[in-house]
């Protein structure tokens, strides 16, 4: 599977260590940046190229990484065409794709240390929307349908450098 993935210098770390993880299981890995610790990164502009690569079609998953997992969320999930959220369990980043849609998972280097962020990142790769058992048509119909409302909202990303202090 590609999946897209980001990162702040607060998060660079613990997105080295998820994609080398990911990329043992086989998974292609399109990484946007940072790229290195030596200059700050904005997170506004990671995540801004994290959304305009979910909105291109590039992949159709992204895991993006702060130092809390809020900055990634919030800088990435204001674009149209992404459900961006920060968790900081496995059964949340599980729960966020099947129940929720959502198609870029946050995580904080300072919240999560790596080899969680790896069974995170599992969670979150291998679930899949509106797939659990015992869910009733009807809440499986408001979750498709409230997933449609959400992802409808936001501008379009455009493509972004990297930004420093």
């Amino acid at each position: 599977m590609k999946i897209i993935m980001g990162s702040a210098v607060k998060g660079l770390a613990l997105k080295n260590a998820i994609k080398k993880h990911l990329e043992a299981q086989g998974h292609e890995i399109i990484d946007v940046g940072c790229f290195n610790a030596d200059k700050f990164i904005k997170y506004t502009s990671t995540g801004e190229r994290v959304a305009k690569a979910l909105q291109d079609g590039v992949a159709d998953i992204a895991i993006n990484c702060c130092g809390s997992g809020t900055g990634a969320s919030m800088s990435t999930s204001k674009f149209k065409g992404v459900l961006a959220c920060s968790c900081e369990s496995v059964a949340t980043a599980k729960m966020i794709r099947q129940v929720n849609g959502a198609n870029c998972l946050c995580l904080g280097e300072g919240v999560v240390p790596p080899e969680l962020g790896c069974q995170m990142a599992d969670a979150f790769v291998n679930a899949v929307f509106c797939k659990a058992d015992g869910i009733p048509p009807e809440v499986l119909g408001f979750w498709k349908e409230a997933r449609a409302e959400m992802i409808a909202r936001g501008e379009q990303a455009v493509k972004r450098d990297l930004e420093t202090l």
